[in-house]
């Protein structure tokens, strides 16, 4: 999303059955946020030399978008291999078949929230700038979901679930103040800063309850699609459905929440001095 708590994270004692037999890996590490705030900066500096590139080369809307994408890309294969590299499978950092959809009610709200946009915006660019946003925003959401959903999360829920889910959110956050390099102006900034917060966090809540980073790539890669396709337009009426769509993701965390648990209990924990 680089182009651009809500809730109580109590532990689900009345739920217990809805949340996935399938826990997200925890990866113990010498000085966890250490580790995880330099891992959180790879998929920002892959993102930040692409966009360089793309600038450098005066290259069309299309243009731009394939080489943000080749970043992107490049970036999650790094990822991929960093999680290749450490003690927990692959499949442990959420790259497997999601389960228990139903206590994130089978994803319906994030449906809706990209729903909204699309119906709010529209589309407002051309067939083959549509093409080139495809391609990005799937190697956007890889790349993003790889890192922080996947790595980061690791690393921070050696400590607690409430601590990854919390933590990796406001670093995804916070992070996003790299627009301010590319040119955004601070007020919408910090906007998308209080925006990516809250969608990290939602998706931090979709790979504990379903034990895979799937849904959260999927919904991150639509949200984008129909952003970009929409031109990221800020009229009366878009404005409007980013609005209800923020309103909706709200509760949709606030719902999440409740069915997240606060500790690492079950998780598939993995100690490790290859990180300082």
């Amino acid at each position: 999303m680089y182009s651009f708590r809500v809730s109580t994270l109590s532990s689900p004692t009345s739920t217990p059955d809805l949340i996935s037999d399938h826990p997200a890996a925890s990866w113990r590490v010498r000085a966890p946020w250490l580790a995880a705030i330099a891992l959180a900066l790879v998929p920002v500096m892959f993102t930040a030399g692409a966009s360089a590139t793309a600038q450098l080369s005066g290259a069309s809307e299309a243009g731009a978008a394939l080489i943000l994408a080749a970043g992107a890309a490049v970036s999650a294969i790094l990822g991929l291999v960093v999680m290749r590299l450490s003690p927990p499978r692959v499949r442990d950092f959420g790259f497997r078949r999601p389960r228990r959809a139903r206590a994130a009610l089978w994803f319906i709200p994030a449906a809706a929230t990209v729903l909204i946009i699309l119906g709010t915006q529209g589309v407002r660019v051309d067939a083959p700038t549509i093409a080139a946003y495809g391609v990005l925003v799937v190697a956007v959401a890889l790349n993003e979901e790889t890192w922080f959903r996947g790595i980061v999360f690791a690393i921070l829920r050696a400590r607690s679930t409430r601590t990854a889910v919390v933590g990796t959110s406001v670093l995804f956050g916070v992070l996003h103040l790299a627009n301010l390099a590319g040119g955004a102006d601070v007020g919408s900034s910090i906007l998308q800063v209080a925006f990516a917060a809250l969608f990290g966090l939602v998706a931090a809540q979709l790979l504990v309850l379903t034990g895979s980073l799937w849904p959260a790539i999927a919904w991150h890669a639509a949200w984008n699609f129909v952003s970009f396709i929409g031109g990221d337009s800020t009229d009366s009426r878009s404005l409007v459905g980013i609005g209800a769509a923020c309103v909706a993701m709200l509760g949709y965390a606030v719902l999440l929440g409740r069915r997240t648990p606060s500790r690492t209990d079950g998780a598939a924990t993995t100690d490790a001095p290859a990180l300082p």
